[in-house]
């Protein structure tokens, strides 16, 4: 005697079961759960269709970090604690990895604990919808009032601790001079005096970002004077990188504080030497920029356009809108202030900073600094 199948009226338990799958895989939402080491034991095909994954591929297979990007792994973990502490998590944004013809997106995250029948945590289950990306306006607005926040409190960091900074290394100077070289705490005096003058440093940078150093412009002529830079660097970038200097074929003139501007210049070309690891090309080049091709949010006029372009590993998509907020870097060796330090001369030039990138081909920045005099004197 053969079974009935399992559907129709009789076995309603098991149609409910089939129905609830399919509600769980079809989901307009991306559903998976985790268990405690953060494999992936279950996931819809909502979500699997958004990487462009197979099921066979992630399930039992997979950590969940594996699917967003590098500079998301972090707000994971931060999240995954947050869950195992408090039992949920809500509104965290992610950025996950795209499939082979896709670009990285953006996913709002929530997230529920998983218990066990003894009421330990064994995992998570987790459910992300797409946030449509914003328009280019949108996003530069968003970034320009992000930044500037960050600025004023990186404004108001700087001073005081500058103030702290000035305290401590006075008292380190004082106790050194007071102090003969063979006292044991000499050397301990020595180590603070110099921890002291470190932290100084990164206070200059946030001072550079804040835009609350002290400039001194002058009229500057910008082919000759990118031309000695460019002099300079060659003998500073790593073996197997190829400096191209190409000035513009026009004389420009800006106004500018000369040791601040190279200042700018120096760290766009170490942080594209730092994206060719092995080998590769940075091009510096400098030209005028008319009204239609200038940013939208610099005023009518023409502007020198300062480039400089490499053919690096290029900028994950996730991080684009961070690499000028201090302290952000992906490199382990990096503190993070060369790129907002870039930002803030430039802001303080009444200029702009615009950046392109793709993955594995490169990127460019791009100066903008007013100029109102094209003739050489």
């Amino acid at each position: 005697m053969t079974s009935p199948p399992l559907s129709g009226p009789d076995h309603p338990e098991e149609v409910l079961g089939q129905r609830s799958l399919a509600l769980f895989d079809n989901a307009p939402v991306g559903l998976w759960e985790v268990d405690r080491t953060g494999i992936v034991i279950t996931i819809n095909h909502t979500l699997l269709d958004w990487l462009g994954c197979a099921r066979a591929e992630v399930v039992n297979q997979q950590n969940i970090e594996a699917l967003v990007i590098h500079e998301s792994t972090a707000t994971l973990q931060v999240l995954t604690e947050r869950c195992r502490r408090a039992g949920q998590a809500t509104g965290v944004m992610l950025m996950w990895r795209g499939g082979p013809e896709r670009q990285p997106w953006p996913g709002e995250v929530t997230a529920t604990a998983v218990y066990d029948e003894h009421g330990q945590w064994s995992g998570w289950r987790g459910s992300v919808q797409i946030v449509p990306q914003a328009t280019g306006e949108s996003d530069r607005l968003l970034q320009e009032r992000t930044l500037e926040a960050v600025e004023r409190l990186a404004s108001g960091v700087a001073h005081k601790f500058n103030n702290l900074l000035q305290v401590i290394q006075g008292y380190a100077e004082l106790g050194l001079i007071t102090l003969e070289a063979s006292h044991p705490v000499h050397s301990n005096l020595a180590r603070i005096k110099e921890a002291a003058q470190r932290a100084a440093l990164l206070v200059q940078g946030l001072v550079a970002f804040s835009r609350r150093q002290t400039m001194r412009r002058r009229p500057l002529e910008l082919n000759m004077f990118m031309t000695q830079v460019g002099s300079r660097l060659q003998r500073i970038v790593p073996a197997g990188i190829e400096l191209r200097v190409i000035p513009s074929d026009q004389p420009i003139r800006v106004v500018a504080d000369t040791s601040s501007l190279e200042q700018v210049i120096i760290h766009l070309v170490m942080n594209a030497c730092e994206a060719m690891p092995h080998a590769g090309i940075v091009a510096l080049e400098t030209r005028l920029v008319h009204t239609e091709e200038k940013p939208e949010e610099l005023p009518m006029g023409t502007y020198v356009c300062i480039s400089v372009s490499d053919t690096g590993v290029g900028i994950e998509p996730g991080a684009m809108g961070q690499i000028f907020e201090p302290f952000f870097t992906t490199k382990d060796t990096a503190n993070g202030l060369g790129l907002s330090v870039v930002w803030g001369v430039v802001k303080q030039h009444d200029g702009r900073v615009e950046v392109t990138s793709q993955l594995g081909l490169g990127t460019t920045f791009y100066v903008y600094l007013p100029t109102k005099d094209f003739t050489t004197a």
